[in-house]
């Protein structure tokens, strides 16, 4: 892993700051935030070198973020406003693609071929974007979708079959390529945006599908069949924000309106995860676990980040120098302690 810059020059370049306090509102407190202590120090991650000296993502809004399989070193987010980026050295320095199309305007999702570093899956507006040589050129046509006001908002990559892609789209439709892209048929259609799609860890014919106001659909046959998950008794819970899981799935957490619940069969049932605030109380829209270890659990609401070492039976606080609301958080599956949060102003 290449070292960070200073301190002194992150502070002088990109307004990068290493603070366990809360900043005054400012338009710089976007972007990246890293942590190396589990959040006791963060530290802003904005660098992006170009030719025309150093810009910065402190003002960008970070909705998605992805980590290399292969590489942890290799980080992906996509922004609202600003395209997509990636960074090889931990965030130390970020970088847009050759491709303009992706260089501007909202990335929702993006994925790489965990079985190819050089193999990216990007998405934005009605298209797919697909890139086999490592992000020096851009398919735009991996998806291409013809009706109107339908953009593709996520993307899964089957670990056991990289050659099988799932895409999610804005009205609700879930597609599924057998050959990288190339030939797409519909597997699920929920009349809802679609949130979030998870891959089983052990069986990738299981899947599970979130949506913005209708919960969670699972299928264990690839895409033949799908029924719904049991979310009763959590007011709020159809409203899924994100999804993660542990190393093996046998652990699913979600993030939703109610706040975060728990799957142990893979999203056929939930149970709600106890919390510092009451249900619905507070947005919370990002999660991350130590993925050997699902028992280490991180969340961040607007300005607070919390940690528990026992599957949230206990919380500890402390403060985000940031005041936008947390929407991703990567974990380092080495080192738990090694956290990236991206944050965004919020949507109202």
């Amino acid at each position: 892993m290449k070292k960070f810059l200073p301190l002194l020059v992150l502070l002088v370049l990109a307004g990068a700051g290493c603070s366990t306090a809360v900043p005054t509102a400012n338009k710089a407190d976007g972007g990246i935030l890293k942590t190396v202590d589990a959040g006791k120090v963060w530290v802003q991650s904005s660098l992006v070198p170009t030719a025309k000296g150093i810009g910065t993502l402190a003002t960008a809004n970070i909705v998605t973020m992805e980590m290399d399989a292969q590489d942890k070193n290799v980080l992906y987010v996509g922004t609202r406003e600003d395209g997509f980026l990636y960074s090889d050295d931990a965030g130390a320095s970020w970088h847009q693609p050759r491709d303009k199309a992706l260089s501007t305007g909202f990335i929702p999702s993006l994925k790489v071929d965990p079985k190819n570093v050089c193999t990216v899956y990007v998405a934005k507006g009605q298209r797919l974007y697909k890139s086999v040589d490592c992000m020096r050129t851009f398919q735009n046509d991996a998806y291409i979708e013809s009706r109107d006001k339908v953009n593709v908002v996520k993307v899964a990559v089957d670990w056991f079959d990289p050659q099988i892609i799932w895409i999610g789209l804005s009205n609700g439709d879930v597609q599924k390529s057998l050959d990288g892209g190339k030939t797409w048929s519909n597997s699920l259609h929920v009349k809802d945006i679609i949130t979030d799609i998870l891959i089983n860890q052990s069986d990738s014919r299981m899947v599970l599908v979130s949506t913005s106001l209708k919960g969670m659909m699972k299928t264990g046959d690839g895409g033949a069949t799908w029924a719904a998950a049991n979310v009763q008794g959590m007011n709020g819970a159809l409203t899924v924000y994100d999804m993660i899981q542990s190393s093996n799935s046998a652990v699913v957490i979600a993030t939703t309106k109610y706040g975060l619940i728990r799957s142990g069969d893979f999203g056929a049932t939930w149970s709600p995860i106890k919390l510092v605030s009451a249900p619905g109380q507070v947005n919370i829209q990002a999660i991350g676990m130590d993925a050997s270890n699902p028992d280490v659990l991180y969340y961040a609401t607007t300005a607070t980040f919390y940690k528990s070492q026992d599957g949230g039976a206990t919380w500890q606080t402390g403060k985000l120098p940031s005041n936008r609301l947390p929407r991703a958080i990567l974990v380092d599956p080495s080192v738990n302690t090694l956290l990236y949060i991206g944050v965004a102003t919020e949507v109202k």
